[in-house]
């Protein structure tokens, strides 16, 4: 699999679940309604087409300040380490930038998990409110919208996990022509370390094989995931210095 096409699934794989306008130096994504999530709400900006960048960081402010929303620029994966050069000229304009790891990994040997026999996954074909439940729990209510409107998507797909008849965890994500991604992988604070994430993963690796997917890779959150996703066969191929800036002109601070 192409790894340019995994970093180009990470700048456009909003656009199946938020409003988006784009711009000649990137594209500017929103969700007046869903304020909270930062998948929904950021713009992804270009270095070989941010010409003007003292200008363009202006427009971006204008654009996300008349909406009330919080201003968060997230460097194209396709720029590795581009904000690293550019931290003077975004700390003039107001922002607070940093760099981090982002791991990207791929299936490279045998899936070795053990599922847990006590935990019920099944196959989401469509919404359900009780799954709201889980999001709850682990204390991100924000991502329940993103997840609803992810289930409109035609090429998405959802797991759920189950323990005793209660939703417990999720797994979704999405196919597109360039990649099928893992976008999230929750489970409920406390059930973790249970082995629901385990049967989750075994689940969708199952259903990859019989579907014939392969284009697949994962950005792990975390290591607790990260150990989930190795045991199930996927390794680190690549990590990408990731550019990302928040607005703190007025002395705000933001979750991050």
């Amino acid at each position: 699999m192409n790894l340019s096409d995994c970093y180009l699934e990470e700048d456009l794989f909003p656009k199946i679940f938020t409003d988006y306008e784009e711009r000649s130096y990137g594209i500017l994504f929103y969700n007046e309604d869903n304020k909270d999530s930062f998948d929904s709400n950021h713009v992804v900006i270009y270095r070989d087409k941010t010409e003007d960048l003292p200008g363009v960081l202006s427009d971006i402010v204008r654009f996300y300040s008349s909406k009330g929303i919080r201003p968060i620029i997230y460097q194209s994966m396709l720029d590795d380490n581009w904000f690293g050069n550019i931290k003077d000229d975004l700390t003039a304009a107001g922002f607070r930038s940093w760099v981090e790891d982002q791991e990207y990994m791929l299936p490279a040997g045998k899936n070795l998990i053990t599922p847990n026999p006590e935990v019920e996954v099944r196959k989401v074909t469509k919404w359900q409110d009780e799954l709201e439940q889980v999001f709850r729990e682990a204390e991100e209510p924000w991502e329940i919208k993103v997840a609803r409107k992810t289930m409109e998507y035609p090429k998405a797909w959802m797991f759920s996990a189950y323990l005793e008849g209660e939703p417990v965890g999720l797994l979704y994500g999405h196919i597109s022509e360039r990649a099928c991604r893992v976008d999230y992988l929750l489970v409920s604070k406390k059930y973790r370390m249970t082995g629901v994430g385990r049967a989750l993963f075994y689940q969708y690796m199952e259903w990859c094989k019989e579907n014939g997917i392969n284009n697949i890779y994962i950005w792990p959150d975390g290591d607790t995931p990260k150990r989930i996703y190795e045991e199930g066969g996927f390794r680190v191929m690549e990590t990408r210095k990731a550019g990302r800036a928040v607005f703190e002109a007025n002395g705000n601070k933001t979750r991050c």
